[in-house]
């Protein structure tokens, strides 16, 4: 009797491959690979997105797994069979990578139009400005600890930390990297609803990536072209 037991990947590609659709069947290898959705539940539009593309792999893998006790296809057809699953997988796994690509320049917008009004400058207040910054440019060159004193200050004064995000580091005297260490902190402090914005943001470019990568694998691991590429000789009686 023939064996229908199922393998992994088809035969004639690499241990990769196997390797690969091994993978997606071990949930903390997927959530590696595709991102936890459960911190995202807030957020529909994230969430489905990331579900719809794990949901993509797992299903496309599955395929390809039965594909390889397929016994009315021979290595040609199955391979052709699943250049249509693999083509299918990687269409709804693009989707999800452009949603979540899109929702994450979403929330840096966001975060980016609220730190501009969090730290507005006030016409009332700009006689107060100019005595910060006038501290700015005298602690700067205090090499008894003026960076330090900024630094503290600034946490301490919402209208210094304005000062600061809003003069470049050259017209400061403060050095580029001080200079944004210290506003990131100063977004926590003040604002940190628009810190979170940011976070996520970057949680989501790298989702996104992974999500890219994932479709290049998917090509490569799910058939052989060039053995699916044989049915082209096939002659119809």
């Amino acid at each position: 009797m023939a064996n229908v037991t199922p393998g992994y990947a088809l035969s004639g590609m690499p241990e990769a491959a196997t390797d690969f659709i091994q993978g997606i069947e071990r949930p903390t290898q997927l959530n590696a690979w595709t991102g936890d959705a459960e911190p995202f539940k807030d957020d529909p539009t994230i969430y489905n997105a990331m579900m719809a593309g794990r949901e993509a792999l797992v299903n496309g893998a599955s395929k390809i797994k039965a594909l390889t006790a397929d016994l009315t296809r021979n290595e040609p057809q199955k391979h052709e069979a699943g250049g249509e699953v693999s083509a299918k997988t990687v269409a709804k796994i693009e989707e999800s990578q452009r949603i979540l690509q899109a929702q994450a320049n979403a929330y840096q917008a966001g975060g980016d139009a609220a730190l501009k009004e969090a730290f507005a400058i006030k016409d009332g207040d700009k006689w107060l400005y100019d005595r910060w910054l006038s501290y700015v440019e005298r602690e700067a060159k205090n090499q008894d600890g003026g960076f330090a004193n900024i630094r503290k200050a600034a946490l301490a004064n919402h209208e210094l930390a304005t000062v600061l995000m809003k003069m470049p580091a050259e017209l400061l005297g403060l050095p580029g990297d001080f200079l944004n260490t210290v506003r990131t902190k100063a977004v926590e402090k003040f604002h940190p609803e628009i810190q979170d914005a940011y976070q996520r943001a970057e949680d989501l470019r790298d989702i996104a990536g992974r999500y890219t990568s994932l479709a290049t694998r998917v090509k490569l691991n799910f058939h052989n072209p060039a053995v699916a590429r044989k049915m082209a000789t096939r002659v119809n009686v």
